[in-house]
C-alpha cells in the first residue's frame, strides 16, 4: 500500500541484507526453471539454470538495501540502484554501521567485480533548499552513449529524472524535484518511471509515470518537450480512461529488436508495443496481456533474448517470468525464480547480457543470474 503522508510505497519497506546474501540466495530457486509451453503445445523455449554463486562482488564489511534497479551497459558493466533509507528493516550490522551503506548507484564489471559507487541526498547542490536527489530510488537505465539515468518512485517528491555521466557528473535533468505535472504538462513530470534514448535523434521517450499516464519526449540535449503519447498512440495522452488509457504506473519502457517501443502498463497487465521512434507520431502496433494476477499489476518490465525471438516479461509480486515468443507473439512458457513467495522478495527488474542469461533484480533477495542453456 502507499503511505499518503509520504508517497512512498510500502511495498518496498524490505529488509536490507548483508551483501554476502543479497547477491546470492539462490537456495530458494525453483529447479525448474521451463515450467510448460502456454499456447499451442509443447514449443521450444529459452532454458536457464540458476547460478549457486553470487553474480556480484560487494566490497567486505559493506551493504545493499531493496534492490530496485539493475541495467547492463554498452561495455557489459552491471549497474544497479537500491534503496539506502529503509536499512532499519534490515540486519542489525545495516542499522548501526551507517558507513558500511553503499551509495545508491553501483557499478560492477562483467565479472562483477566492484567498481565504484556514488549518489545520495548530498551528491548535487540543493535548489531552493531541496535535495537533488531521489526520496526513493527505483530504476537505472544506461543509454547507447553510456550515460547512467535514474529515476524515483516517491509519488510526493520524485518528479525529476537526471542523467549522468557514469563517473556521477550530472547532464541533465528534466522535470522539478517535489513539483509535479499533470498529463499535459510540458515542463513538469509525474514520477517518471524509465527512459529509452534515441541518440541518433537526441530524443528520450521518458514512462511518465507512478502519477501520470504517458510517454513524454523530450529533447535529450536541452530538456525541451518534444510530444507526448497514450495508450493506443492517443495524443494527448487521456488521464483516466479506463482500459483506453495507460494505468499507474507506466512502469517501463524499452526497444525491442524490431525498433519498436515497448510500454509495461503495470496495473492493466499489458505490454503495448508502439512505432514511435524516428517519427513525430506514435503509431499503435499491438499489445499481449498476461495471464497472471496481482494487485501491484503483473507487467514490471522487459527484456529480450539476443537473437530478437523472445521477450521476458517481469511479473513482481508473483516471482514470475513469462516468455513471449515475438513472432508468433504468444504466451509461450513460465518460470518461478524462486520457491520463496515473500512479500520482501518483489522481482523488480530483469535484463539479459550478451550471452543471453538473465539477471534479475529481487527487492529483498538482490540480484540473481540464470545462465542461458539453450533453446529446447
Amino acid at each position: 500500500m502507499v503511505d499518503h503522508r509520504s508517497g512512498f510505497d510500502r511495498r518496498f519497506m524490505m529488509k536490507a541484507l548483508p551483501a554476502g546474501l543479497l547477491t546470492g540466495l539462490a537456495g530458494g530457486i525453483a529447479p525448474a526453471v521451463a515450467a510448460k509451453a502456454l499456447a499451442g503445445g509443447a514449443r521450444p523455449v529459452p532454458r536457464f539454470t540458476p547460478d549457486a554463486a553470487p553474480p556480484l562482488k560487494i566490497p567486505e564489511g559493506r551493504f545493499l538495501g531493496p534492490v530496485t534497479g539493475l541495467a547492463i551497459a554498452p561495455n557489459g558493466h552491471i549497474w544497479l540502484c537500491h534503496l539506502t533509507k529503509q536499512l532499519e528493516w534490515g540486519s542489525p550490522q545495516a542499522q548501526w554501521r551507517d558507513e558500511a551503506r553503499l551509495p545508491p548507484v553501483v557499478e560492477f564489471d562483467a565479472q562483477g567485480n566492484f567498481i565504484q559507487a556514488w549518489g545520495g541526498p548530498d551528491h548535487l547542490p540543493r535548489v531552493d533548499g531541496r535535495p537533488q536527489w531521489l526520496q526513493n530510488e527505483e530504476t537505472i537505465s544506461i543509454d547507447d552513449e553510456g550515460a547512467i539515468w535514474i529515476f524515483g518512485a516517491n509519488k510526493g517528491y520524485d518528479h525529476a529524472v537526471q542523467r549522468f555521466s557514469p563517473d556521477g557528473k550530472l547532464l541533465l535533468r528534466i522535470g522539478v524535484f517535489g513539483e509535479a505535472g499533470d498529463d499535459t504538462s510540458r515542463t513538469r513530470l509525474g514520477c517518471p518511471t524509465d527512459a529509452w534514448h534515441d541518440v541518433k535523434n537526441r530524443e528520450v521517450f521518458i514512462s511518465d509515470g507512478y502519477v501520470n499516464h504517458r510517454v513524454v519526449v523530450f529533447n535529450s540535449d536541452t530538456g525541451e518537450f518534444l510530444r507526448a503519447f497514450g495508450a493506443y498512440g492517443v495524443t494527448p495522452p487521456p488521464p483516466n480512461a479506463g482500459a483506453q488509457s495507460f494505468a499507474n504506473p507506466v512502469h517501463a519502457i524499452s526497444r525491442g529488436p524490431d525498433g519498436y517501443l515497448y510500454v509495461c502498463d503495470r496495473m492493466n497487465n499489458r505490454i503495448q508495443v508502439f512505432d514511435a521512434v524516428g517519427r513525430k507520431d506514435a503509431r499503435f502496433v499491438r499489445e499481449i496481456a498476461l495471464p497472471g494476477k496481482s494487485q501491484h499489476g503483473t507487467a514490471f518490465n522487459v527484456a529480450f533474448s539476443p537473437r530478437g525471438d523472445f521477450m521476458f516479461v517481469a511479473d513482481g509480486d508473483n516471482n514470475r517470468i513469462w516468455t513471449v515468443d515475438l513472432k508468433a507473439w504468444d504466451v509461450v512458457d513460465t518460470f518461478k525464480v524462486s520457491a520463496n513467495e515473500a512479500a520482501d522478495a518483489v522481482l523488480h527488474k530483469i535484463v539479459t547480457d550478451r550471452a543471453g542469461n538473465l539477471l534479475v533484480a529481487r527487492t529483498a533477495v538482490g540480484v540473481l543470474r540464470f545462465t542461458f542453456a539453450g533453446v529446447s
